[in-house]
């Protein structure tokens, strides 16, 4: 059976606004610097871009697990990690312990990481559901 598991609610929420916060923060505070140059409307694209692309990642952050493949969606990039290859789910770490052809690799899962005040109980049951999933195979 498949399994999807994401960040909690309100660390999606965070994410989404961080992830506009962020471009357009810059381009206000680079407002002085560029004035009125013609640059000005292709800065605010690329702040629009980046702004949708970064809430869009953000928000889907998280694994999905099918009967051959376990893929890790982070901000940047999508791991995808064969289901026989992996060894176990590492809470302490936040990662997939797996093996390849040269040896283990460790994959990180941000989703479910821990913050300043310790790792919440939706990554914990996250991490948890994971894991048994993981070792039901």
């Amino acid at each position: 059976m498949p399994l999807r598991l994401r960040m909690s609610a309100h660390s999606q929420v965070a994410i989404i606004v961080l992830s506009w916060l962020l471009p357009f923060g810059a381009f206000v505070l680079a407002g002085p610097v560029i004035g009125g140059s013609p640059l000005k409307l292709p800065l605010l694209v690329a702040a629009l871009l980046i702004a949708v692309t970064l809430s869009v990642r953000g928000a889907e952050c998280g694994v999905d697990c099918a009967a051959d493949t376990i893929r890790v969606r982070g901000w940047v990039r999508t791991v995808s990690i064969p289901t026989s290859a992996v060894i176990l789910v590492d809470p302490d770490r936040y990662a997939l312990i797996w093996r390849e052809a040269d040896g283990e690799r460790l994959t990180r899962l941000y989703a479910f990481g821990r913050s300043r005040r310790g790792m919440d109980r939706h990554s914990r049951e996250s991490l948890d559901q994971l894991a048994d999933w993981v070792s039901s195979r």
